[in-house]
């Protein structure tokens, strides 16, 4: 009881607290990216960038990343313009008292109204479990005036502690997120312990409620990815250690496998726009039962970006060589694509232009 107790300190001090204007990010003295040409790094941070998420519209995309000028090692959400570039804006938690924790704002998700949901966590500096959390509703345009949404991390059915990933908006009253556990081990005696992350279902939640609860969607056990669809009533979703990517109309409950990846690999990571689909496969990921946590783990260190045409089912690379990536973001165009660049721990993002 004492987590949930310090979870909803946490998401109170969220709720009731107006955070200050959002601080500029350093001069890099251009507007213009850093490099040209497809693919191309377009983030150069010291620290870890990661989870991008496009603007409705396309110009431009959120993402989180590390704060390494701070002995805290914040991290923060910025936004950036479709090619890279100068950061436009950049939301952190700034309250003075928080200067003694390590306070982790990610999973951005952004809706046509210019919302932003995202999960805010918080931990003691060096630590490696945060203390508690909450998923977080900001209002534009100012995005300072904060809803909690949820404290986290919550419990499951099973009575296991869950957080959330993955966040998507289903039209403008509810979200969707991968739902996941989450251990700590260490690989070797002695050595650190290593956060593991995996997927344990999907779940909504509906705005429209006070106090929202998480409704979980029958049939996701071991959910992996999700991305959303052509309309609010459609997800895509990928089960840990499966091939297939499936379609899944909310309405009716209705499955249906719209690609198997059968000869590339376990296929994660899934984004749709149109008829275009975007997934990782294959690559350093492992799906197993994990006998010192005691539950089905899949561990995931990157794969290769595939496109795939829904209409003719045409699968083809859009990344090669040895370099592995993760959470792609496919602009709603579908001609943009943002993905995490995984070396050792670290991650940078990228810019593919698709054809």
């Amino acid at each position: 009881m004492r987590r949930l107790n310090a979870a909803v300190v946490v998401a109170l001090a969220f709720a009731g607290c107006e955070h200050s204007a959002p601080f500029a990010g350093p001069e890099t003295g251009s507007d213009r990216p850093f490099a040209g040409g497809s693919p191309r790094r377009i983030t150069f941070n010291l620290g870890n960038d990661r989870a991008p998420a496009w603007l409705p519209d396309g110009s431009g995309f959120w993402y989180s990343f590390e704060r390494v000028d701070r002995a805290d090692h914040d991290r923060c959400l910025a936004l950036l313009p479709p090619d890279g570039g100068r950061i436009v804006r950049m939301l952190c938690d700034r309250i003075p008292a928080a200067d003694d924790s390590t306070d982790a704002w990610t999973e951005p998700a952004i809706d046509a109204a210019g919302r932003i949901a995202y999960v805010a966590s918080s931990s003691r500096v060096g630590d490696v479990a945060p203390r508690a959390g909450a998923l977080v509703l900001a209002t534009a345009p100012a995005l300072t005036s904060d809803r909690v949404v949820a404290t986290l991390p919550y419990l499951g059915s099973d009575q296991a502690f869950r957080d959330v990933a993955q966040l998507r908006w289903l039209g403008s009253d509810a979200l969707v997120y991968v739902a996941q556990r989450v251990g700590y081990v260490a690989p070797c005696r002695g050595c650190a312990l290593d956060t593991v992350r995996t997927g344990v279902e999907l779940a909504t939640l509906d705005l429209r409620a006070a106090a929202p609860s998480p409704v979980v969607l029958p049939g996701t056990q071991n959910a992996s990815s999700l991305g959303t669809g052509e309309s609010p009533d459609v997800i895509y979703y990928t089960l840990g250690g499966d091939s297939r990517v499936f379609r899944r109309e909310l309405s009716s409950g209705a499955d249906s496998v719209v690609h198997d990846f059968a000869s590339a690999g376990i296929a994660r990571d899934v984004q749709v726009a149109g008829r275009r689909l975007v997934a990782v496969v294959g690559g350093n990921v492992q799906f197993a039962f994990d006998s010192v946590l005691g539950y089905l783990v899949q561990r995931d260190g990157g794969g290769m970006l595939h496109l795939v045409d829904l209409s003719s089912g045409l699968d083809s690379a859009v990344s090669a060589g040895a370099q592995l990536f993760r959470r792609p973001a496919l602009s709603a165009s579908g001609t943009r694509l943002v993905a995490e660049a995984v070396v050792g721990r670290s991650a940078d993002l990228w810019e593919f232009e698709l054809p």
